[in-house]
C-alpha cells in the first residue's frame, strides 16, 4: 500500500514537469531572433549609406525575427545612395515584412518574401548625370542631364560603332512594366542632325532601365514619377 502514493506522486509530478514552459529554448529563440536582426541591419548598411549622422534606419523585430518575419522597417536619409544610385532625398517604410533568411546568411542578400512598402525619392539632375556615368554602356558618354517642365534634355557624346559625335537629345521619364523607370528619348540630334529611330532605340537600350525595381529594397511598387523644376520625384 505504501508504493501507491509514491507511485501517484510521480504521476503528479510528471504531468507537472511537462506542462510548464520550456524556458531553455527561450533564450535560445531570442538568441536567433537578435543574430538574424543583426545580419539584415548589417546587409542593409553595406547596400545602403548615407552622411554620418543623417542615414535613419529602424529595424522592428517580431517574436519570429529568426523566421525572417518584421513589424516595420524603415530606410530614411537625405542625400542617400543605394549600390551605386544616388538619391537627393530617400524615405521607405516596409511594414508586415518577410525576408529569405538562408539567402540572407548565405548570399548577402535581402530577398522579400512578403512587405507593404512605400516609398518616395527625389531624383535631381546631377543624380541622374551621376547614375549615367556609372553605367557600364553609357560612363564613357560624358552623358548631362537636364530638366525641361516634365521632360529632360540629355547632351553628351555618341559612340556607337560607325555613329559617333556630339548629341543633344530630350527625353522623358515614365512608369514602365515591373515597377521600373525608363528614359525615352524623344528627340536625338547628332551633330545637328535629327538620327534615325534605330539609333534612338539603341540608345535607349544602353540607357534603361534608369532604375530597377529590384535596386530598391522590400520590393515597393512603384506607381508614378513626376518632375516638378530640377528634382524627379518616384513614389509608390
Amino acid at each position: 500500500m505504501q508504493k501507491i502514493p509514491s507511485l501517484f506522486a510521480a504521476v503528479v509530478v510528471g504531468a507537472g514537469l511537462l506542462a510548464m514552459p520550456n524556458f531553455a529554448a527561450q533564450p535560445d529563440n531570442e538568441a536567433a531572433n537578435r543574430r538574424v536582426t543583426a545580419k539584415l541591419e548589417a546587409v542593409l548598411r553595406e547596400r545602403v549609406s548615407g552622411p554620418a549622422g543623417n542615414l535613419k534606419l529602424l529595424i522592428k523585430p517580431t517574436s519570429r525575427a529568426a523566421e525572417g518575419y518584421f513589424d516595420e522597417i524603415r530606410i530614411e536619409s537625405s542625400p542617400i545612395k543605394l549600390k551605386k544610385m544616388r538619391m537627393s532625398t530617400f524615405f521607405l517604410d516596409a511594414r508586415h515584412v518577410q525576408i529569405d533568411v538562408k539567402r540572407l546568411f548565405e548570399n548577402h542578400k535581402v530577398d522579400t518574401l512578403a512587405a507593404q512598402t512605400v516609398v518616395k525619392a527625389g531624383i535631381s539632375e546631377d543624380d541622374l548625370t551621376d547614375l549615367l556615368a556609372q553605367g557600364k554602356s553609357t560612363k564613357d558618354m560624358g552623358l548631362k542631364v537636364k530638366y525641361q517642365g516634365d521632360k529632360m534634355s540629355v547632351s553628351g557624346t555618341l559612340n556607337f560603332p560607325l555613329l559617333n559625335g556630339p548629341i543633344d537629345g530630350i527625353g522623358k521619364l515614365r512608369l514602365a512594366p515591373g515597377h521600373k523607370v525608363y528614359l525615352d528619348i524623344l528627340s536625338l540630334k547628332l551633330r545637328g542632325v535629327e538620327t534615325p529611330q534605330f539609333v534612338k532605340s539603341q540608345l535607349e537600350n544602353r540607357l534603361n532601365p534608369v532604375i530597377d525595381y529590384k535596386d530598391v529594397p522590400f520590393s515597393p511598387p512603384l506607381k508614378g514619377v513626376v518632375v516638378n523644376g530640377t528634382m524627379a520625384t518616384i513614389h509608390t
